[in-house]
């Protein structure tokens, strides 16, 4: 656990990590590519780690910066610790496998649903076996059709999935009730940048077969950042640098609902700055950007009336995000209602409290930066836990402390 003692201001620089969300997607695409692909300025972390290890085992010589491949997948036993993105994305790529493929992981992970991604995987004639979650066996090897249709109403990773099989053995892919589109747009960025074509018509995808990915440079975190930035919104001025003003993350809503609670934001060429402002309490539909749902929960607290958070999909992250932001606000006094699809947040003198993030990396940020206004000090249990995306929070955190 962490103690953190509330703070007047908050003042100063931080850098933003890489993205999780690019990283991710370049290691499997190095996987899928012949040759040596480069992967300059990586995410160094927990989930990370599940994806190289997932590469590896696919087959590919590969690190942090480069993965070596034939472009071939072999049958392997995949372990995705507790990363969503990684079991997803593997579960696809192990239909290019000519045999058995199994991909499991932690508990919390085993909880998470598969069900749309092993139906379209069926419609393409793999065979898998599977009670709708992990463990997931993938009988790959046989992929009949170049159609398929996926429901993306619970998260986007599916379609990205897939759109990574597409590169390796063409498919149109229909994408029904999509949340989470922003995300979709990385995975058509990386894609681009590893040279595979893609067509839109409406809600279908058309990816051409053929990838030679030989070069990534991953841009800074938007979701990361954003801890940080609403900091600065609450508490002083943070700058955070590194982050590109033309990405297509979607947490680069961060800076326009920012300015919406009335924050003063200024954003340049590579960094974003905001300055504590007159907060007002707003209604925000988290559909496009989930992971912003806690931090977000945190500035509804600080905000003067009311806000609304809706999001009904975050309850299948890796913890009931909905829930877990309610108890813990709650236990800090705070004005908070749960709903079935999101929260009601009113302004709130928050009081310190012990706080459980239920071993969810961005619940417990949120809860920190909750912590530094409150009454009193807090403790974060099982504050490693930020491991999975973001290992120097706290290091940052201190070093605007400090500023």
């Amino acid at each position: 656990m962490i103690e953190i003692t509330p703070v007047k201001t908050l003042n100063g620089k931080i850098r933003a990590p890489p993205s999780k969300s690019y990283t991710h997607r370049a290691l499997f695409l190095g996987l899928l590519s012949e040759g040596k692909t480069k992967i300059e300025n990586p995410l160094i972390c927990t989930d990370i780690l599940a994806t190289l290890n997932a590469v590896r085992a696919f087959g590919a010589r590969a690190d942090w910066n480069f993965v070596e491949s034939s472009g071939e997948v072999k049958p392997a036993k995949i372990n995705a610790s507790e990363s969503g993105t990684t079991a997803r994305l593997a579960i696809g790529i192990g239909a290019l496998a000519d045999g058995e493929s199994v991909i499991d992981g932690k508990e919390s992970l085993r909880k998470r649903p598969m069900k749309p991604l092993l139906k379209a995987l069926s419609d393409l004639g793999v065979k898998t076996k599977s009670n709708g979650f992990l463990p997931v066996r993938v009988f790959g090897g046989k992929i009949r059709g170049d159609y398929v249709r996926v429901d993306g109403i619970i998260s986007s990773q599916f379609i990205t999935a897939l759109l990574l099989l597409g590169a390796k053995v063409g498919l149109s892919v229909e994408v029904l009730n999509p949340v989470s589109k922003p995300y979709l747009e990385i995975t058509l960025r990386t894609l681009r940048w590893a040279n595979v074509k893609v067509e839109r018509d409406g809600g279908i995808f058309h990816v051409h077969q053929g990838i030679k990915a030989g070069h990534f440079s991953i841009p800074g975190d938007y979701s990361s950042a954003s801890f940080f930035l609403v900091a600065g919104a609450i508490f002083g001025k943070v700058r955070v640098e590194g982050l590109d003003k033309d990405d297509v993350q979607a947490d680069k809503a961060i800076i326009d609902l920012l300015k919406e609670f009335g924050a003063k934001v200024k954003t340049g060429k590579d960094y974003v700055e905001v300055e504590r402002g007159e907060l007002v309490g707003q209604d925000v539909d988290c559909r496009d950007f989930p992971d912003l749902f806690p931090v977000l929960a945190v500035l509804g607290a600080y905000s003067e009336g009311r806000t609304v958070l809706m999001a009904k999909h975050l309850r299948y992250k890796e913890s009931d995000r909905i829930k877990a932001m309610a108890l813990n606000l709650a236990k800090m006094g705070a004005k908070v209602k749960e709903l079935d699809d999101g929260l009601i947040i009113n302004r709130s003198r928050l009081k310190g409290a012990i706080l459980n993030p239920q071993n969810d990396h961005r619940i417990a940020m949120a809860l920190t930066i909750a912590a530094l206004g409150a009454k009193g000090k807090s403790l974060i249990l099982n504050e490693r836990c930020v491991e999975k995306s973001y290992p120097n929070f706290f290091e940052d955190l201190r070093r605007l402390i400090n500023q």
